[in-house]
């Protein structure tokens, strides 16, 4: 770290965090927290100066209006028991009775929101210049010939259910620049879709409340279509009666890391060569290969205050690809990075196309780019915490692919945005984030820059 910085290292065992409340476009109003527990040690520990801390544990809970719920236990050690070895394990569950698929394939980055326009009778297809016009299209229930009702309202849903275990140490070679990571990954998944079900609540074009079925949705209709054989995709069996599929993942990276500070880095690159692989001698039910390659960028082009203020450069550039002819489909709704469990997830949502709605984009090739403008402006102390805040422009692209051999520069996606940074005692950073595309605006609230 340098000196600046340590000047405002806190010493000793301290905690931090917030209660959380969030507004989704998909899930309603939410509220939760996160709880941060540092051990830092004191200003004669031999590694106060290379590490962000010695040992963190964190836990995160959130429930959403919707009945999304999402419990996390986290623990990071680096240079752990004063050796070479960095050391972290991961628990994480959820359930989300409203995750998003918007198709599968390079075709999902080129439809537009489209479907039969409900609000008129006989009005045939319809595009739709937002997400919220087009959703609220499909809410719309119809009678069928039969005098039945039935509404698309979950065409674009399902639910989802997921256990994730991750266990993973690290070797650091040069001088800490160096890192090599091997871990075991245990994720235990059950999925259900909506189609045929009685919808919670439906209305007609006049806004009457009727009793309705749901429509097959599209994930269901890519099952049937062929489009999912064409990937090797399978996974989203209805097994019920509380059971999940399993996937045993062995995991590894190459890492190569000269950042000044991890949690909030003024300068340095990251470079990182990320690899899974399930097979059936692993005991998992699915056999794939998925690897990710990514770098960081990191400078910061101006000083002032005794260098606590500043104006730092960060742009993120990953290319992740998935293969194998049995592929768990919700491996395709992250990039597999070991330097954080649950990797990146894509293409659309908090930690990539900002203004592109959760999961917009899928294949089973992807590429990301994130380029943020991030600075502090103002240093302060309150209550004995100390406390930087700063807004970060930022732009954020991409694209899908069938393939890495049908890859092209030919409509990337690509929204900018605006956010609010607030740093306390250096290794917490509250973010806020507002993000605007061509299919409307969102806002994101949580903790740590997206990289």
């Amino acid at each position: 770290m340098p000196k600046f910085e340590l000047q405002d290292k806190k010493e000793g065992t301290f905690v931090t965090g917030l209660p959380r409340f969030e507004f989704d476009p998909i899930r309603g109003f939410g509220a939760g927290g996160n709880v941060f527990l540092f051990f830092n040690g004191d200003k004669e520990d031999p590694f106060f100066e290379y590490t962000p801390y010695r040992h963190r544990v964190s836990g995160e809970f959130f429930i959403f209006e919707n009945g999304r719920v999402r419990y996390e236990f986290k623990y990071d050690a680096p240079y752990i028991f004063n050796s070479k070895w960095r050391l972290r394990a991961d628990a994480v569950y959820w359930e989300d009775p409203n995750a998003q698929y918007w198709g599968f394939g390079r075709s999902s980055s080129n439809r537009r929101l489209r479907f039969a326009d409900k609000s008129t009778s006989g009005a045939g297809m319809a595009t739709f210049r937002s997400v919220r016009d087009y959703e609220d299209n499909l809410a719309i229930a119809e009678q069928d010939p039969n005098g039945i009702w039935r509404t698309d309202f979950h065409f674009n849903q399902f639910i989802q259910r997921e256990q994730l275990y991750n266990f993973l140490g690290e070797r650091v070679l040069m001088g800490g620049k160096l890192r090599i990571m091997f871990g075991y990954e245990a994720l235990f998944t059950s999925f259900e879709g909506y189609g045929g079900n009685v919808a919670e609540e439906a209305f007609d074009s006049d806004g009457n409340e009727v009793s309705a079925i749901n429509n097959k949705t599209l994930i269901e209709k890519q099952k049937r279509d062929g489009t999912w054989d064409r990937f090797n995709l399978s996974g989203f069996d209805q097994i019920g009666d509380g059971r999940y599929n399993f996937t045993s993942m062995l995991a590894g990276a190459l890492i190569y890391d000269t950042r000044d500070f991890e949690p909030d880095a003024s300068q340095g690159l990251f470079l990182e060569y990320s690899h899974e692989y399930s097979a059936p001698w692993l005991g998992s039910m699915f056999n794939f290969n998925k690897f990710m390659l990514q770098g960081q960028y990191i400078t910061t082009l101006k000083r002032w205050k005794n260098n606590k203020n500043r104006i730092t450069f960060a742009g993120l550039a990953a290319l992740g690809h998935v293969w194998g002819p049995n592929i768990n489909f919700i491996e395709m709704w992250d990039l597999s990075s070991q330097a954080e469990a649950g990797g990146i997830l894509v293409l659309g949502g908090e930690r990539s196309l900002r203004g592109y709605r959760e999961a917009r984009f899928m294949a089973s090739t992807i590429a990301l780019v994130n380029l943020e403008m991030r600075s502090r402006l103002y240093d302060f102390k309150f209550a004995k915490q100390h406390f930087n805040f700063g807004v970060t422009p930022f732009f954020d692209f991409g694209n899908v692919f069938d393939g890495l051999d049908k890859m092209s520069f030919k409509r990337w996606r690509g929204a900018p945005g605006m956010g609010a940074r607030l740093a306390w005692n250096q290794s917490t950073i509250v973010r806020l984030d507002y993000a605007r595309s061509p299919e409307g605006s969102q806002v994101f609230f949580g903790f740590n820059h997206i990289f």
